[in-house]
């Protein structure tokens, strides 16, 4: 069955460049009047078009030319297929051992229906910042007919960041807002976007842009779904936004934003809530650097661990593919680190390496691939088994997780559930179950000192959980299709 889902030969994935130990990016899209597929890889700064080379970035510097884009920039207009990024054209190295930027551009290229590819913007580094500073790279496209125009944001770089349009008739080029802004969703006349916040230095946020009258919003307080009548801020790293009927949902680490429009109603979920021991911090994030895709109208997006641990645990080097319904989220599969998604109607393409990113550079990258999974197996149960650690530890019921409570794991469509849990004293635990569409449900466990192993088979959604007092915890959530 395996070999079924594999498209060997689909691109030569072992090629050199400025690499990120093994990692490797490669996005995917369908061109909207050719229909081919088109490959973007993001480290050896080449793109494919049913798997035959058509451009390697030689429009815009010298060789070696190496990265390309490393957050999934991707869209297309009715004519026209847009991705963008950056790319260093050569890479080198400073005196002092840091990067140097100076050859480095962000960029949006486009792409017509006979696979001639042209530059639309680029952008390159200048003496108005330090020469191992960028310029914000490209870090999502969002094409928008009404007005022919391509919006596109820069959230990972030291200057420009924030939302930007270009109007595709005159290339005439407009700053919008200003901030981290990183992936985007069009709902009715409002951009929705998160906050990439690397460096936690700013409150997560929903930052909503109105195309009608260019104002500017920005929601960071949130009602929290476990304990009515709070309202949270966090400061966590952002991902991806997606939409589902009339209703968005925003990823930060550990947490989801469900977003409703209509009643201008904020609320945050612990999802994947975790503590990872490298920073203390979530080890899963979802759909940062990887698209996201609908299938039959349902978002699927690629859960990957945080990448900038810099010595990846084997607790958490594990992608969560997942199906974000509207009650509530399914796991599909725990998959190696994924970059690219596209659907055909057909299959799921998932770009994916076996390493995750991280911020140590070598000077090789290292091998991936195209997968194909039919969309009735993406629709129907959990493809593998799943284990995750969800806590390792310290434990502090005031300023641990979300006010307290960890995990937010999604069990639908798992037959064995259960919790493994070392407490290093006795405690209460409670389990919270909720969906986002329902109201939240609890029940106290006892816990001894030392291990423990508690049952979830009579849980369905998500489960989070919360203890009665400080501790020291180890915790793994197991999953059995």
């Amino acid at each position: 069955m395996a070999r079924d889902l594999l498209l060997e030969g689909f691109i030569a994935h072992d090629e050199a460049g400025l690499g990120h130990h093994s990692f490797r990016c490669l996005y995917i899209g369908f061109h909207p009047r050719s229909k081919s597929m088109i490959i973007h890889d993001g480290h050896a700064a080449k793109v494919y078009a049913d798997g035959r080379l058509i451009y390697s970035y030689e429009k815009l510097g010298a060789q070696p030319r190496v990265a390309g884009d490393t957050h999934a920039a991707m869209t297309n207009s009715r004519d026209l297929l847009f991705i963008g990024g950056w790319l260093k054209a050569p890479p080198g190295v400073l005196p002092n051992g840091l990067q140097d930027m100076r050859n480095k551009y962000s960029h949006i290229h486009m792409i017509d229906e006979n696979n001639r590819v042209e530059v639309l913007w680029s952008r390159k580094w200048d003496n108005r910042i330090p020469p191992n500073h960028w310029y914000g790279e490209v870090t999502d496209l969002l094409y928008d007919g009404h007005e022919d125009a391509v919006y596109f944001t820069r959230a990972d770089g030291h200057a420009e960041l924030g939302l930007w349009r270009i109007e595709l008739r005159d290339r005439k080029v407009e700053y919008l807002a200003e901030g981290t802004i990183y992936k985007m969703e069009l709902k009715d006349d409002k951009i929705y976007t998160t906050l990439f916040n690397p460096a936690l230095m700013e409150d997560s946020a929903i930052v909503i842009y109105n195309m009608r009258d260019g104002s500017v919003s920005r929601i960071n307080e949130f009602e929290f779904a476990l304990e009515p009548g709070k309202r949270m801020k966090i400061r966590r790293r952002g991902g991806q936004i997606i939409q589902l009927q009339n209703r968005l949902m925003a990823f930060y680490a550990g947490a989801l934003i469900y977003i409703q429009p209509d009643k201008d109603k904020y609320t945050l979920f612990p999802l994947l809530e975790t503590r990872n021991p490298e920073d203390g911090m979530p080890y899963h994030l979802g759909g940062v650097r990887s698209q996201k895709a609908y299938v039959y109208g349902i978002p699927i997006v690629a859960f990957n661990p945080w990448d900038h641990l810099k010595e990846p645990s084997a607790r958490s080097d594990v992608t969560l593919l997942m199906r974000m319904d509207s009650v509530a989220p399914q796991v599909i599969a725990s998959t190696g680190f994924i970059s690219g998604m596209a659907t055909d109607g057909v299959n799921l393409y998932l770009g994916a390496s076996h390493t995750n990113h991280t911020g140590v550079y070598t000077y090789r990258s290292g091998i991936g691939g195209v997968f194909a999974i039919p969309v009735d197996r993406v629709i129907s149960k959990p493809l593998t088994p799943v284990r995750v650690w969800i806590w390792d530890g310290a434990y502090s019921r005031e300023s641990s997780g979300l006010n307290g409570w960890f995990g937010g794991i999604p069990l639908r469509g798992f037959n064995r559930r259960r919790l493994k849990i070392h407490a290093s004293k006795q405690a209460k635990l409670t389990i919270a179950e909720y969906s986002l569409a329902a109201k939240v449900r609890m029940e106290d466990v006892q816990l001894k000192d030392g291990w423990n192993i508690i049952e979830l088979n009579q849980y369905d959604d998500l489960v989070a959980f919360k203890l009665s007092e400080d501790n020291e915890v180890s915790a793994e959530i197991i999953l059995e299709p």
